[in-house]
């Protein structure tokens, strides 16, 4: 997550959606008093800054997990960090502040995002010695499903930031707000690489089952942005 209070903007990270790569463009552009939330694996041009301290842990409650999620959290100072639900960094930032700051976020196809997080959870190193044979089948049983939602939604599912930027048209739409920013815009970094080497696109890949499960594992999204196959 990036709290730029130089160009008032806060940047909500959600998964397998250039998160990274945007936080890498946003935080070039920040000053010394914004937050920028450590990356991991660490980047060494990234400059983590201001995203530790202390807050009330009681806000933002809706269950006892999220009580003890947030007394861990208090514990440790980790107030603000990489992939917090926009919820929570409501809850522990100043109202006048997220009240009135621009709140993005960037959100991608279903089917596209689900395929892109198979090949994660199959190639990447640490998954790899846990489930070296992991087939797609197997991950959609499982239902190790990419959420995005719940990091830009309320607790009953409500969007609360001002805006949703598509994957499939990204580069336009951050010209865009890089614009309104008054920033310039070259194009996103390169942060991740070399975790798929299929490149089909999905259209090619899932099954009349499969595609089916990823619609109903994916209902609320659906709803909310129109998304189709």
């Amino acid at each position: 997550m990036i709290v730029s209070h130089r160009h008032k903007v806060i940047f909500v990270k959600t998964l397998k959606s250039a998160g990274t790569s945007i936080e890498l463009a946003l935080a070039h552009h920040c000053g010394p008093d914004d937050i920028v939330t450590p990356i991991f694996p660490a980047i060494p041009a990234h400059a983590p800054r201001n995203w530790r301290g202390w807050f009330a842990p009681w806000r933002e409650v809706r269950s006892r997990q999220d009580l003890r999620k947030n007394i861990v959290e208090c514990l440790r100072r980790d107030r603000i960090y990489n992939h917090i639900p926009a919820r929570f960094a409501r809850a522990r930032l100043p109202a006048q502040i997220w009240d009135s700051y621009l709140k993005v976020c960037v959100e991608r196809n279903p089917w596209d995002k689900t395929l892109s997080h198979f090949h994660m959870f199959r190639n990447a190193a640490w998954h790899r010695r846990h489930d070296p044979g992991l087939t797609l089948d197997g991950y959609l049983e499982n239902r190790i499903f990419c959420h995005n939602a719940p990091f830009y939604c309320d607790a009953d599912g409500a969007p609360i930031v001002d805006r949703i930027l598509r994957y499939d048209r990204l580069e336009e739409e951050l010209a865009t707000l890089f614009s309104e920013l008054g920033l310039p815009f070259d194009g996103l970094p390169q942060a991740k690489s070399g975790l798929r080497t299929d490149r089909r696109p999905y259209r090619e890949v899932f099954d009349p089952r499969q595609t089916r499960i990823i619609a109903e594992a994916f209902a609320h999204e659906i709803t909310l942005h129109g998304w189709e196959y």
